[in-house]
This record gives structure tokens, C-alpha cells and sequence, in this order.
């Protein structure tokens, strides 16, 4: 800007020069300009333009360059709150999700990175959806074949083994007997660095197959076989040449392999279900044993309450033979409609609580009246007691009320106004106790 302002000046300066030598030479009998008066002018001017060239570069120091700065350190600023304000959740859920301990993530994952090197016309087998810990455990506890593909993303040598036997369908077609599974995983996995470890796997990738086995050994009674254990039958890792024929590596490798210890896994998976379905038998047999014992107490316990029911009864008898209705102040008489149409009507103290009530329907439906008991006077033995009755005693007239509901208070009879001073009550689903 400054160099732009300086042209502009010099350019003027220099036109008037011009100018004036050009009228002074145009005048008849003039005489020629002296060459110090040119050297004054041209001192002059470039004076004011170095003057003006540095104004305008203290200018640009002070105010522009500032100005520029400011709005690049808002820029920067800007950017990094709304990366901090829109995308933390984001990153928050990405770093979760790389972190995740869940057997089934990592396992999904794991699939979905092969299916990016999948062809279009292969078909990637069913990989075991979940941890190798309980891959291992359905190939100890149910006598499964199990393969195992370990790959490593960052020095891999060949993936041969991903193409020629992984996605073959020579390989697809064994995976379909449900006595076989495989699982899968890469070094990123920690649960595969050590298995890598176990197996002493040298290369990658690596293909292996394992299941139980067991050998036999002579003892004084005769041969024994050896408590089954989980052991690496056959491996494939690194790579494998071009011109190796897929389907006769899978018969040669995997397939005799399975052939071989087939029939023993079948009798040790036999032997498992026998195992089983032995432990349920023994678990089915103690529940229904502890459930024998448990319906035995509770009869014990019944027969103990309708004992001590008994009890209490003729215990209540005695008060309702010697209850004489004239020494009775305040009182109610209720009407009682037995289920065979007889009905009896019974003057109760307004002050007893309803369980009375029960208690006489209980003695009376019983014929405890007209018989004969040897008098209870015990009463400390009933505390804490609470009389339990199989019948209902309902008020016929509308709203029909439930005495029922007022048992387990206790209340007084007089409180109730649908049976004091008067009232008809109704027994329903009455149970004949033999008591």
C-alpha cells in the first residue's frame, strides 16, 4: 500500500517537471533550466516518498497487523470450542466403544472387519459370538470340535488362509454339523495375544482345530481311559502357496483329522449328557424330596392349629353356656341364616369384638352345644393366638358388607351399625369341621 502511494505522488511530481521544461522550452529566446534547480526537486520528492513509505509501514505495524492476528486467534479459538461443544460425546462413545470389554462387541467387530475383505460371491462362515474362554467351554461341556482363526492386522504375512480355507465351501460345509464351532480373533484382542501365547503360534495367519481327548492306559483291572482334556489336533499358520489345491489341504488337514477323533468325542459327549441328565435326576429327586418334607410340616402344622382350634373352642364354650342375656346392659341381637334355611338369633355384649360372633357359629354348626368337654381354664396357652374360620358371615341387605374384613382388627360389635343393635348376617361357603 505504502509503494502504491509513493508511485502515485512520484508519478504527479514528475508529470509537472515535465511540464515546466516543456513550456519554458517552448518560449522563444528562453533560457535552459540549470541542472541544480532539477537536482532540488528531485531531492524533494523522493524525500516525501521515503517519509510517506515509512508512515504507512508503522501504520501496517501498529493497527493492520494486530487486526490480523486478533481475528486469527478468534478463528482458532472458535474452532476448537465447537469441536469440544458438538463432537465430545462422539469421541466419548468411539473411545467407549474401542474399549469395550463385551465379548459380543469385540467378536462383532472382529466379523465386520472380515466382511471388508470378503468377496462378493463368498459367504463368511458363523464365527462364535462371544469369548474364547466361552467358545472353550462349549467344546469342554458339550464335546464340540472347535476351530480357532487368529489373525494379526499389523504384520500379517499371507491371507491365504482367509481365502482358501476360511471362505471355501469346503469349510462352510463342515461348520454346518452343530458339533463343530469356530471362533475368531486378532492380536488387538488381549483374550487372542494369549492364546497366540498358548498355542506357541509363530505366524500369522493361524488356523487350528481343537476338542477333547483322551488316551488309555493299563492298570491291575484292565485298561483305563484318561479323564478327557482340550488339546490342539492341527494347525495351519503363515501362508500357503498359490498352487495348493483348497479342498484337498481341508481333507488332508481337517477333515481325517475330524475322522479320526470323531467316534471318541461322540462317546465322550455320550458321556457328558449321561453326566447330566444324571445330576438333573439327583436334583429333580432332592426337590421333590424337600417338597415331600415341606407339605409334611405344613400338615403337621395344620393338624397342630386344628388341635389348638379345638381347644380354644371348648376353652370359648363354657363363656357362651354361662353368657346370661339379662345381665346383659347394652347388647345386640343378631340374626344368624344357616346354609339349610334354620335360622338362630344370639344376644352379644356390644362391647365383644366380632370374633365372638365366628366362635358361636363355629360351636354351634358343630354341635359343640349339645355335647360334653372336660373344661378348659388354661388360657395362658391361647396368647398370641388367632382363630381361623372356613366360612363368610355377610349382611343380605344392600350395601352387603363382609364381617370378615373386621376380623383381623378385633373390632367391637357396637362400632358396626349393620349389626348393632340389630342385625341379620348370612354364612356362606361354611366347611364342616370335624373338630
Amino acid at each position: 500500500m505504502s509503494n502504491f502511494i509513493s508511485s502515485l505522488f512520484a508519478s504527479s511530481y514528475q508529470s509537472l517537471s515535465n511540464n515546466s521544461q516543456s513550456s519554458s522550452q517552448s518560449i522563444p529566446g528562453s533560457f535552459q533550466e540549470e541542472p541544480e534547480a532539477n537536482e532540488r526537486n528531485h531531492f524533494n520528492s523522493q524525500s516525501i516518498n521515503g517519509y510517506l513509505g515509512k508512515a504507512f509501514d508503522i501504520v501496517e505495524m501498529i493497527i493492520f497487523k494486530p487486526i490480523i492476528f486478533i481475528i486469527y486467534l478468534f478463528v482458532r479459538i472458535t474452532a476448537k470450542l465447537v469441536n469440544t461443544i458438538y463432537f465430545r460425546d462422539h469421541f466419548k462413545r468411539a473411545i467407549a466403544n474401542n474399549s469395550s470389554n463385551d465379548p459380543i462387541d469385540k467378536a462383532n467387530r472382529f466379523i465386520r472387519v472380515l466382511e471388508d475383505d470378503l468377496p462378493s460371491n463368498a459367504t463368511l462362515p458363523d464365527f462364535y459370538l462371544g469369548s474364547y474362554t466361552q467358545a472353550l467351554y462349549m467344546a469342554t461341556h458339550k464335546a464340540k470340535f472347535l476351530f480357532v482363526y487368529l489373525s494379526n492386522p499389523e504384520n500379517e504375512s499371507s491371507t491365504s488362509i482367509f481365502n482358501k480355507i476360511i471362505i471355501s465351501p469346503k469349510f462352510n460345509s463342515i461348520l454346518k454339523d452343530p458339533n463343530v464351532i469356530i471362533w475368531g480373533g486378532d492380536l488387538t484382542n488381549p483374550e487372542s495375544y494369549q492364546l497366540a501365547n498358548s498355542l506357541n503360534v509363530t505366524k500369522f495367519p493361524f488356523l487350528g482345530l481343537l476338542a477333547l481327548t483322551r488316551s488309555t492306559t493299563m492298570s491291575p483291572d484292565g485298561p483305563v481311559k484318561t479323564s478327557p482334556k482340550i488339546s490342539l489336533l492341527v494347525k495351519i499358520q503363515g501362508g500357503i502357496k498359490d498352487d495348493v489345491d483348497s479342498d484337498a489341504l481341508i481333507e488332508n488337514k481337517f477333515v481325517k483329522k475330524m475322522s479320526k477323533y470323531g467316534p471318541e468325542l461322540q462317546l465322550i459327549r455320550n458321556e457328558l449328557w449321561e453326566s447330566f441328565f444324571n445330576q438333573v435326576m439327583l436334583k429333580q429327586q432332592d426337590l421333590n424330596y424337600q417338597k415331600s418334607l415341606e407339605q409334611d410340616r405344613l400338615k403337621k402344622k395344620q393338624k397342630e392349629a386344628e388341635k389348638l382350634m379345638k381347644e380354644y373352642l371348648i376353652y370359648k364354650l363354657d363363656y357362651f353356656k354361662n353368657l346370661n342375656p339379662e345381665n346383659i346392659e347394652d347388647k345386640a341381637r343378631i340374626g344368624i341364616k344357616l346354609p339349610n334355611g334354620e335360622r338362630i338369633t344370639q344376644l352379644f355384649p356390644a362391647s365383644s369384638p366380632v370374633d365372638d360372633i365366628f366362635t358361636y357359629v363355629q360351636l354351634y354348626t358343630n354341635g359343640y352345644f349339645d355335647k360334653t368337654f372336660e373344661n378348659i381354664s388354661n388360657a395362658e396357652r391361647f396368647e398370641g393366638f388367632e382363630p381361623f374360620f372356613k366360612f363368610k358371615l355377610m349382611s343380605p341387605l344392600p350395601p352387603k358388607v363382609t364381617l370378615n374384613d373386621h376380623l383381623p382388627n378385633h373390632t367391637i360389635i357396637k362400632d358396626l351399625n349393620f349389626i348393632y343393635p340389630n342385625g341379620l348376617l348370612i354364612i356362606e361357603n361354611i366347611e364342616d369341621s370335624s373338630a
